[in-house]
């Protein structure tokens, strides 16, 4: 078994333990964080009373299902300041989602959060890609134009393992030309990868294929992907055929087409191995949920509401009902890594908006709330 700690220093270790070594550690890490934020947070303290959840009696992975869950809705709300467990002056960062939905999620995190999820991000990236050099081309705005974007500071993390990089968006504005100049400049000199959510690589493919080009990147180039399609579904290229246009226009090796799932209100990433399943971190565990029955768990492979329960934040209680539709698979993936496999199957009617033993209204009219 190991601790968080073991697992952030040694995250490729932490995804080849066995079945039940696996079960035991992330359920231990989770307990110790339901734990810290049951003593620390009087409206997380306030959820488990009104269950009857006492996170110190956790003993089973079974047992993660019991534990009070915050709906992403309310980080969308003026008082989401009440779901922190750390004071609001040790707020190191305040990101923010693109808010497709109206108004955006806001999740502040202190700084030993915005450590370990740091750690935790070099090391998967290490872990799945086996990045070191090369250049990046990031097909998204840089940090200077939307600093507090969730998205792209993982993006952005990645620099740290490239020797050189390009940013070729800005004021919302994608020119498919200086792309591919910018890559013919990099052409013979280091392995060329493509950053950026997947619908930019849609339009690049689809500029290829209209002005008749013909590119090859380099036998070890990666494109990387994150975000969905969003507010443009029209444009959505399925999985596959996007890996097989990828492989046709750019000669980009399927294998190396791979997509991550996250969301910024949990520090939990979920990246693709070259057999394109998204491994949960080992730290995390994800809970599919009976949408009408929220707290029903699910049996592996039945397609649910996706709850994130993640250990390394203590700005607020990282278990979270998100409005996203999916299931999980347990066990060991073809590529040797044991865990959980998060299949993404849709976004959900909003049902992350409900579902709180304790409101927020409430909480905050009780003497509880008053005394906070």
């Amino acid at each position: 078994m190991l601790s968080l700690s073991q697992m952030l220093g040694n995250v490729s270790k932490a995804h080849f333990q066995s079945p039940d070594d696996w079960a035991r550690s992330v359920t231990d890490v989770l307990r110790d964080a339901a734990i810290y934020h049951q003593a620390g947070n009087g409206f997380y303290r306030a959820q488990c009373d009104a269950l009857g959840v006492d996170p110190a009696a956790i003993n089973d992975i079974n047992d993660l299902q019991d534990l009070p869950l915050l709906p992403i809705g309310m980080f969308k709300r003026p008082d989401a300041q009440v779901l922190l467990t750390c004071s609001l002056a040790d707020v190191e960062t305040e990101t923010s989602s693109s808010g497709t939905r109206g108004a955006p999620s806001l999740a502040r995190r202190n700084s030993e959060t915005v450590t370990r999820a740091l750690v935790g991000l070099i090391g998967t990236y290490r872990e799945f890609f086996s990045l070191s050099g090369g250049a990046g081309l990031f097909l998204n705005p840089s940090d200077p134009e939307v600093s507090e974007m969730g998205l792209l500071k993982d993006f952005n993390i990645l620099n740290s393992v490239f020797d050189d990089h390009a940013y070729l968006v800005a004021d919302q504005a994608f020119d498919a030309r200086e792309a591919l100049e910018q890559l013919r400049r990099w052409k013979g000199h280091m392995i060329r990868h493509i950053v950026c959510p997947p619908f930019v690589v849609g339009r690049l493919l689809r500029f290829l294929e209209q002005e008749n080009f013909n590119v090859r990147l380099d036998p070890y180039s990666m494109i990387i992907t994150l975000g969905g399609w969003k507010r443009h579904t029209a444009e959505t290229i399925p999985a596959e055929g996007f890996r097989e246009r990828c492989h046709d226009l750019l000669a980009v090796r399927p294998g190396n087409v791979r997509d991550m799932y996250g969301m910024i209100e949990s520090n939990m990433l979920a990246v693709e191995c070259h057999l394109h399943r998204k491994h949960v971190p080992p730290w995390c565990y994800i809970s599919i949920r009976d949408p009408d029955q929220i707290g029903k768990e699910l049996a592996p492979g039945e397609t649910g509401t996706i709850a994130v329960l993640d250990a390394l934040n203590t700005s607020y209680p990282g278990f979270l009902l998100t409005d996203d539709v999916g299931d999980v698979e347990t066990g060991t993936c073809g590529c040797g890594r044991t865990g959980q496999i998060i299949n993404f199957r849709g976004r959900g009617p909003g049902g992350g908006l409900g579902h709180c033993p304790v409101s927020i209204e409430r909480y905050l009219g009780s003497e509880t709330g008053k005394d906070r």
